[in-house]
């Protein structure tokens, strides 16, 4: 099930990233701002453009990035609302920071609200697959019973055949309360599924208030906030359930400590979180800081098993992006930036 649901959210983040290329009609049509319109309406990233104007350049079509981008803002405009990022989540869609700082709170709102849900109904969903799986075994087992029976009482048939039937009235038999057992298994899972389900619609509101969706917000909103800050992350998403960010670093872009100027970690690769704390200066809570384990992927673009390397994201208290320093062992783990 887990499997399942990894596979789901991938192909999501993955369909999130990129448009199709553009046809030729498309192109010689030139319509840039219903472009603009679609990409911002799926919270695709500002690089859907080139995409798109690559394609149409193969055809000798100009690309107008400014119908574009009006037709982008127009479509991020309606998206980064409570409702619109609750649509965008429950839809199982994977953001990537394309709101304004400004509106990336309701829109957080909203997005972990139905995301959490989406979750669920992946399992749920999958529970769904298993007992319609087990059921279909059993109807084939009982299916295949009736056929042994009637070659049976076919007066016609070879004594090859009968004995052919008979093994097979014999193994469908025998199989059939095992599926029977298996298909009531999957029923009871798939009601406890269900009942998992309407259980998190029905405890949204109260979510909302408690501090598990605080934290998450909070801890998506610092994610992209040091996406934006530094030139080197593509952007940022999260993986659920636990809606931890996960980074994508650009080829040969470097994460250097703020204040020694150390190389810290080099792309490509991808930075995932790692945990939260509260950032300590002269003992007073001033902000919080975020840690990282880096990646490293390889020219297919897989991220190796084991982190090569790790770091530190500074916020301020207001939740402004304050630096970075290199995360040199386990010891630096329990030391705050000074």
């Amino acid at each position: 099930m887990r499997f399942f649901l990894i596979l789901l959210l991938g192909a999501g983040l993955l369909s999130g990233c990129a448009t199709g290329v553009m046809s030729e009609k498309e192109c010689l049509a030139g319509d840039w701002y219903g472009a603009g319109l679609t990409d911002g309406a799926k919270g695709l990233l500002e690089s859907a453009f080139d995409e798109r104007a690559a394609s149409c350049n193969e055809f000798g079509a100009p690309a107008d990035i400014r119908a574009y981008e009006q037709g982008r803002d127009a479509a991020l405009s309606r998206l980064c609302t409570d409702d619109g990022g609750y649509r965008y989540g429950r839809a199982g869609n994977s953001y990537l920071g394309v709101c304004r700082p400004e509106a990336e709170a309701d829109f957080l709102s909203g997005y972990l609200t139905g995301r959490r849900i989406f979750a669920v109904q992946v399992e749920r969903d999958a529970v769904k697959a298993a007992y319609d799986d087990a059921v279909s075994t059993l109807d084939h087992h009982r299916n295949e019973l009736r056929r042994a029976r009637n070659r049976l009482d076919n007066v016609n048939a070879s004594a090859e055949q009968i004995k052919k039937a008979r093994e097979d009235e014999r193994y469908h038999s025998e199989e059939i309360p095992d599926a029977e057992r298996d298909a009531n298994d999957r029923l009871y899972e798939l009601g406890r599924a269900d009942e998992a389900l309407a259980a998190v619609i029905g405890t949204s509101q109260d979510w909302r208030r408690g501090d598990a969706f605080l934290t998450a917000r909070a801890i998506l909103i610092e994610a992209h906030q040091f996406a934006r800050s530094v030139t080197g992350i593509d952007y940022c998403t999260d993986d659920l359930p636990r809606f931890r960010p996960r980074c994508q670093l650009r080829y040969e872009a470097a994460l250097k400590d703020s204040r020694s100027g150390a190389e810290c970690a080099r792309g490509p690769g991808e930075v995932h979180f790692a945990r939260r704390g509260v950032r300590i200066e002269n003992r007073r809570d001033a902000g919080f800081v975020q840690f990282y384990d880096f990646f490293p992927t390889n020219a297919r673009g897989r991220p190796t098993r084991r982190p090569r390397a790790a770091f530190q994201v500074f916020f301020s208290p207001d939740g402004a992006y304050d630096g970075l320093a290199c995360d040199v062992g386990p010891a630096a783990n329990s030391a705050m930036h000074p």
